[in-house]
């Protein structure tokens, strides 16, 4: 296992940077160096030596080593394989280990890549199999499976990493060892595709796990990581499901067994399974069951989500509502069921108890008798049209997509809140083609992101270049002149179509975003004035990039956890609850979200996005998806989960959150270690699970740690 300095610059072409602690300690090298030098991911006059000095100080190491991995850089690694050797730091080294080899694409790696991946996968092997620490074995399993295999290798992992613990062996001692071998074959299960079935014995490993300790509260984590990954396998059997729902008293896998029941090839076990648990005891199973029951038997009985329409938790009645507008054999039921609803919705702006809704229902029950009904939908609809509530108007323009009502959505493409727009520009887009063009083209005048970016994906194909291209040059110049980064989806797009439909005259008008402080943009300018002045269009001609260094904000990191106290509003329902924001696993984004608190930012923001069995999001100042605060910020990846009740930073791409959270609903897993953890809901779990669509943050605010 030993490694010499020799050894590991043969196999990674690099000479080993490690400094020793008294050259690192003259250097005064300060956690904060290495925060910082991390956040700028390793760019700038220092580079990443404040990393590579903290690997020399024992109280700096594991942060240093976690940065590392974060920079996803394949030859860094050599630089923290000596610490795998450490005891204390074997978790952390894995997970680093793994983080960096993220970049890399199994499907077009070089030799010399492909011999890091071999190396690092032989050392966790061995590392793994002489530890005796119980966590650092299963940070090592869980590590393996993150590496980028192919179908070859992928076999030999997944034997090697059950062979590192046996979950027959009920031990608590051993559960944190068996679930990251879980976890590990869930990563190899969701890439089946490319790298094919886990093997049989992996196979046998799983359904051994996911019956572990059903009368040990810890050992629920791992049975829902086993179902997860014999589902994404597909093998899930008849005996495997009928076991855990009569046996298992964890809902989360009660749902997980429920979601895998369309695997089981036989529509009458299906059927039986799910009147079985129809009426569970939680509302996380019951919801599952509609969107199962809607999926599989719908067509042919709708008597359960008839039934579900009284059920006494919100999520799972809209559930419902979204599940009736489809094809059911009781129609004239089902008809006069959505009427009833909408009827009884109001009609103005209105509050909601904790356990009620508001708008909701109606505007839910809009869109399905769409769907089932568009003729006796149409009055409806247009009634609907000036709704004061804008989710309301965004959910008619969804109805008026699903009704091909061209009319409708021309008036809906000119509402005063972008997404309203931005669903009328969608679905016109789908039902008349390139006709709507010169209201795609006022679109672009747009302050809203969102609608930006509709409306230039609508344009794409126009026959009206001239027009056209004024308009996505001018959009561009706006936007660019407003220096947010997160404006990068859009002004990309606009660059897109630029390229389609623009000509050398084009070319003066994006000279500016050559130096813009995105790298992304300036690349995409650079590539798409070379084409229009007759080059390929990949880098190939006189223009190039020379972005700026973006100004970052400088928040510090707090030097311990951040409690926080989040009041929704009296007509979201009311009721406060609590989250812990982790500094020790993200330091940079808790330092981030600590100073928006005390600025007041999130006050008066929504959660804009809600689904039930999966996240809630908000912290939208433009209510949705592609408005946040302006600077992006950089992930923090860890070997930290996205269990129920965690917070994430949402994102579009690596490095590109926004400063918008979102709460996990139920365990996440297949979201680890491509979203920031950091914080934690401590309080008030009831008041997270009622939180609809729309719903309001009052205050949001910083409270002494108890």
């Amino acid at each position: 296992m030993r490694l010499t300095a020799r050894r590991i610059a043969a196999v990674f072409g690099i000479a080993v940077l490690v400094t020793t602690t008294a050259g690192a300690q003259a250097r005064q090298v300060t956690r904060a160096d290495v925060i910082r030098a991390e956040d700028a991911r390793g760019k700038g006059p220092a580079g990443i030596q404040p990393i590579v000095d903290g690997l020399g100080v024992p109280a700096l190491r594991q942060l240093s080593i976690r940065a590392i991995g974060r920079l996803e850089q394949p030859a860094l690694a050599a630089h923290i394989i000596p610490f795998l050797s450490d005891a204390r730091l074997a978790a952390t080294t894995a997970h680093a280990l793994a983080q960096s080899l993220q970049a890399l694409n199994p499907e077009s790696m070089s030799k010399g890549n492909r011999a890091i991946v071999d190396s690092v996968f032989g050392l966790l092997r061995d590392a793994g199999r002489t530890t005796p620490d119980w966590i650092a074995r299963g940070a090592i399993a869980r590590s393996i499976g993150r590496l980028p295999f192919d179908g070859k290798q992928a076999r030999e992992a997944d034997v090697v990493m059950v062979s590192l613990v046996r979950p027959r062996v009920e031990q608590r001692v051993t559960y944190v060892a068996v679930a990251g071998v879980a976890d590990g074959l869930y990563t190899l299960a969701r890439a089946r595709r490319t790298m094919g079935d886990l093997s049989g014995e992996a196979v046998e490993w799983l359904r051994i796990a996911a019956s572990l300790g059903l009368d040990i509260p810890e050992a629920a984590p791992i049975r829902r990581i086993a179902w997860l990954a014999l589902t994404a396998n597909g093998t899930v059997t008849k005996q495997d499901v009928s076991g855990a729902i009569s046996e298992d008293t964890d809902p989360q896998v009660r749902r997980l067994v429920v979601a895998a029941l369309p695997n089981v090839d036989d529509a009458e076990f299906q059927r039986s399974e799910l009147k079985r648990i129809v009426n569970d005891r939680d509302w996380l199973v019951r919801h599952e069951v509609v969107r199962i029951w809607r999926q599989l038997f719908a067509s042919t009985d709708c008597g359960p989500l008839l039934a579900a329409l009284a059920d006494s938790v919100h999520h799972v009645r809209l559930a419902a509502i979204d599940a009736l507008g489809g094809p059911c054999p009781a129609q004239d039921t089902v008809v006069q069921a959505l009427l009833r609803t909408i009827e009884t919705g109001p009609a103005t702006a209105a509050p909601r108890t904790a356990r009620g809704v508001s708008w909701h229902a109606r505007a839910h029950a809009l869109v399905a008798m769409a769907r089932i009904d568009p003729k006796g939908a149409q009055e409806l609809l247009r009634r609907d049209i000036r709704h004061p509530v804008w989710q309301v108007r965004m959910y008619v323009a969804r109805a008026a997509v699903a009704t091909r009502d061209s009319a409708l959505l021309t008036a809906m493409a000119l509402d005063e809140v972008g997404s309203v727009r931005e669903v009328a520009i969608q679905g016109l887009s789908a039902t008349l083609g390139h006709l709507p063009d010169l209201v795609f083209v006022r679109a672009l005048a747009s302050r809203d992101y969102h609608v930006v970016l509709a409306a230039a994906r609508a344009l794409r194909g126009s026959k009206a270049r001239d027009s056209v291209v004024v308009g996505l040059l001018d959009a561009l110049d706006r936007i660019s002149r407003e220096k947010r980064q997160t404006s990068r989806d859009p002004r990309m797009e606009l660059l897109a179509r630029v390229r389609e439909l623009g000509n050398a005259e084009s070319v003066g008008r994006l000279q500016p975003l050559l130096s813009d402080e995105d790298e992304a943009v300036a690349i995409e300018a650079a590539g798409v004035m070379n084409q229009l002045q007759g080059g390929d269009g990949n880098g190939a001609g006189g223009y190039t990039p020379s972005p700026k260094r973006p100004s970052t904000p400088s928040a510090v990191p707090p030097a311990t956890n951040v409690r926080v106290r989040v009041t929704m509003a009296p007509a979201s329902g009311g009721g406060t609850f609590e989250i812990v924001l982790n500094v020790a696993d993200a330091p940079m984004t808790v330092a981030r979200v600590s100073q928006l608190i005390q600025s007041k930012y999130y006050d008066g923001l929504t959660w804009h996005r809600v689904v039930p069995n999966f996240v809630l999001q908000g912290g939208s100042p433009g209510m949705n998806e592609y408005v946040g605060d302006g600077a992006f910020m950089r992930d923090e990846l860890g070997p930290g989960h996205h269990d129920r009740y965690t917070l994430g930073i949402s994102t579009r791409g690596r490095d590109t959150g926004d400063a918008q959270w979102f709460i996990n609903l139920v365990d996440n897993h297949r979201l680890d270690d491509d979203y920031t953890v950091f914080a934690r809901v401590v309080s008030g779990f009831d008041v997270v699970d009622r939180i609809l669509e729309g719903d309001v943050m009052q205050s949001v605010r910083i409270v002494p740690v108890r």
